[in-house]
């Protein structure tokens, strides 16, 4: 690990109040980029360690990360395509069609997906009727949304693309950030940038995380190097107030181990603030998701469940069986980091064929399809994308028939099938 990589810079002063009470609570292993899973030639991309912890701002509460990774480091070998992901497809059609109803808004009118990956959301708007745009930094996975006639600007967010924007197709009635406003580094231009994007009436709509909830179930994997924020609905109302926009709505749902959505406006808007916005902060309040105290009692009970998964791998090696992982993603990338799982796991398995005879990052452990499973019979399997239990183990019936067992390592540990 190279702290003093000009890829990673310290970030003593908090990037949304500038304050300098910044209290690290959540020291986690070091880790390349969680989603360069790349072919042999190529491993030396994915070797490096760069530190990763969590860090509060004791003055407005903003959860984060300190060390702030360059993003075309994490971004220029990137891989991971929204379709892949269980579930999210079907998620993002039912996301467009409640938008298109909460707002009214006519057909033909025009929506901006920003970070739109291979066009998925894009897709879901454009069946209903409006006029689409996706902006994508990452040149192959904009191509494959403009194959699909998803028309996509490989580009970062600048002001220089809004402009271009505006220019071209005017003013959006919605503009939609999904599972990537925590990647942004200048999250406030960014916002500003949303901001003059927008028509009069129009809608900026953030999907993101919500440790709050991803902590009940033990979550800690969601944090790696592309997610810099990890945003409460207070700071993350503060921030978008500061950028003249307002937050009219938040509703909670199931993606990504529990995520928020927040529909916002231009301040002083037409649309009336709904009640749920002051009671989301009253329960964050009330669980003092504020206070650094909460996230280190969180990282202890963290590590008590590494060291007994590691106890009972420890003893599963000593009797002489083969453990293997299921799932290649940045989440596992932190998982098998901070529980130091590499040395004990043969090899990798994984549906996405993208990552089929690449290797991890950092521990390099190749990537297979699942079918390896029923060709190697390995005695015990490690769910490493252990959010997708269900599916995993349910899609592998026919290799718990063979003897085999699956490990599940959070929220509890537990061996399926024992």
């Amino acid at each position: 690990m190279n702290k003093n990589s000009t890829a990673i810079r310290l970030d003593k002063h908090c990037r949304l109040c500038s304050s300098g009470r910044i209290k690290e609570v959540f020291k986690l292993k070091p880790t390349p980029p969680g989603d360069l899973f790349l072919p042999k030639e190529m491993l030396k991309l994915s070797g490096e360690k760069y530190p990763l912890i969590l860090a509060l701002c004791k003055d407005c509460g903003y959860l984060h990360l300190p060390y702030v990774l360059d993003p075309n480091v994490s971004y220029s070998n990137y891989v991971y395509e929204t379709k892949v992901t269980v579930g999210l497809s079907k998620h993002y059609q039912e996301y467009a069609k409640h938008v298109i109803s909460y707002t009214g808004i006519q057909k033909a009118s025009f929506v901006v997906d920003l970070g739109s990956n291979d066009g998925t959301m894009l897709k879901a708007f454009k069946e209903c009727g409006m006029r689409v745009m996706g902006v994508e930094p990452n040149k192959q996975i904009a191509e494959i949304a403009n194959q699909n006639n998803l028309e996509t600007i490989n580009d970062y967010f600048s002001s220089a693309v809004t402009d271009g924007i505006k220019k071209r197709y005017g003013r959006a009635a919605i503009v939609t950030a999904n599972y990537m406003y925590a990647n942004i580094d200048k999250v406030i231009d960014f916002t500003q940038n949303v901001k003059n994007l927008l028509d009069d009436e129009g809608l900026f709509i953030i999907q993101t995380g919500y440790h709050p909830e991803q902590m009940k179930i033990n979550m800690f994997d969601y944090v790696y190097h592309e997610h810099f924020s990890y945003f409460s609905v207070k700071v993350l109302k503060q921030l978008l107030a500061n950028c003249g926009i307002e937050m009219i709505q938040v509703s909670i749902h199931p993606a990504k181990g529990g995520s928020i959505r927040v529909i916002t406006q231009q301040s002083g808007g037409k649309r009336v603030v709904d009640d749920s916005v002051e009671s989301f902060i009253r329960t964050e309040e009330n669980t003092a998701m504020y206070e650094p105290e909460t996230y280190m009692r969180f990282a202890e009970g963290i590590d008590r469940r590494k060291k007994r998964l590691l106890e009972m791998i420890r003893e599963i090696k000593s009797e002489n069986h083969t453990i293997v992982g299921y799932g290649a993603s940045h989440s596992t990338t932190t998982l098998i980091h901070h529980f130091e799982l590499g040395e004990y796991l043969e090899y990798i398995v994984d549906d996405n064929p993208i990552k089929h005879d690449c290797y991890s990052p950092g521990y390099h452990l190749p990537v297979y399809s699942s079918d390896k499973l029923y060709k190697d019979k390995p005695k015990y399997v490690l769910v490493l994308g252990w959010q997708h239990q269900d599916s995993i183990i349910n899609r592998n019936k026919k290799y718990i028939n063979q003897g085999g067992k699956f490990i599940v390592p959070l929220p509890e540990l537990k061996v399926a099938n024992d």
